[in-house]
């Protein structure tokens, strides 16, 4: 056709299926109008494209160089067939380089800033911040910004590789590494308790120091919450579901979480997808601590919920009719016993009473019969 080209054919993956795009554009476009033209058309003709985003890596891979290093970034997305051309942005305008690698040879400060890049059949990157420095002594690191779990690697770095050696690491301005002869530190697994800012000092001619690099490490998922459906205490014989609950923060492609059930030292279920446990019939001995945990596949991340007290009682069998009528039988027998003894001991203190009265009479003088009588009737008022 004069006067024009073909842009190979534009596959575009959607639900498994694929959409042939035979488009021809005059030659006199300019390369990154017909990228443009691509783009547009994949949103309006198709906007459910299921489009990956690019993702740029380093080599060598530190956000941080010294003046006059040489670095090159790499753009990692989907192309079009037989098209690779790539989009490069900084600080969000757009670069002459439209292949994967960008090369920056002996940087300069004019460098330093965010980069993005954009591929056939992707979407922009996630911004990578390039800092190019002028000092003697820089502490280099591959992100600032991590998810829990992931490796951080710290390395303290000497202007035009000269030789640091007596190297110090600090987080917050606390000292937490002495490395004598190895200028590099790695951090295995980064938790929360990571998340500062960090600087080295090390020996050349003199002692130099570094400047602050801030370290953010996100939570990938909250600790989880060992909850029981029922209410607690809880009687033997009912059905008791224990769920481990907990929420991602980050989502991730593939990401599964594997849960872990235990009472005191005795493991219930280990590493399984099911965040809940079943206890079928509870019984007295079921009661206890449980707790769980949450893990992620790799293992880089585990998570113990706080323990939960399980109690389980027994079951109250209804008191026979024969128990109440003989309960109140023998108290009333008890009534009537009690009742009979004491009418029994008044009789017998009456008795008593008169025998004293008549031997005062028959043997004392008569002043003690007048005291008997004088105590009687004083009694007698009373």
């Amino acid at each position: 056709m004069a006067g024009f080209y073909r842009i190979p054919l534009a596959y575009f993956s959607i639900s498994s299926k694929y959409i042939f795009c035979p488009c021809a554009i005059h030659k006199t476009l300019p390369i990154v109008q017909t990228f443009l033209l691509f783009h547009l058309f994949v949103v309006v003709v198709y906007p459910q494209a299921d489009l990956t985003k690019a993702v740029i890596t380093l080599q060598p891979p530190w956000v941080s160089v010294f003046q006059e290093e040489n670095i090159t970034l790499w753009c990692e997305g989907p192309h079009l067939p037989g098209n690779s051309s790539t989009r490069w942005f900084l600080n969000g305008t757009a670069l002459q380089t439209l292949t994967p690698r960008y090369r920056i040879a002996a940087a300069s400060i004019s460098d330093t800033g965010e980069y993005r890049c954009q591929t056939g059949l992707s979407v922009p990157s996630d911004p990578v911040r390039l800092e190019i420095h002028r000092d003697w002594l820089l502490l280099q690191v591959q992100s600032r910004v991590f998810t829990e779990g992931e490796p951080l690697t710290l390395r303290c770095h000497g202007w035009k590789n000269k030789l640091v050696y007596n190297v110090v690491f600090y987080q917050n301005d606390k000292a937490f590494k002495f490395s004598p002869q190895n200028s590099e530190f790695t951090i295995l697994k980064t938790s929360l308790s990571h998340n500062g800012i960090y600087h080295c000092s090390g020996m050349g001619r003199h002692r130099y120091t570094s400047p602050g690099v801030s370290i953010t490490v996100k939570e990938l998922f909250l600790a989880p919450v060992l909850k029981a459906s029922l209410s607690l205490p809880l009687l033997e014989g009912h059905l008791v579901n224990l769920s481990c609950e907990t929420k991602l923060l980050l989502q991730r492609p593939g990401l599964q979480l594997y849960f872990s059930f235990y009472t005191g030292s005795k493991t219930l279920m280990s590493r399984n997808t099911s965040s809940g446990y079943q206890i079928l019939t509870a019984k007295r001995e079921d009661s206890g601590l449980y707790w769980c945990e949450a893990t992620t596949e790799d293992g880089s991340i585990v998570k113990r919920s706080p323990e939960l007290e399980l109690q389980v009682l027994g079951l109250q069998t209804p008191t026979p009719v024969w128990f109440h009528v003989l309960f109140y039988l023998s108290v009333g027998m008890i009534f009537l016993v009690d009742t009979i003894l004491c009418m029994i001991i008044h009789k017998e203190l009456q008795k008593q009473k008169q025998w004293n009265l008549e031997i005062s009479l028959g043997s004392g003088p008569k002043k003690n019969v007048t005291s008997y009588l004088q105590e009687d009737r004083y009694l007698e008022d009373i």
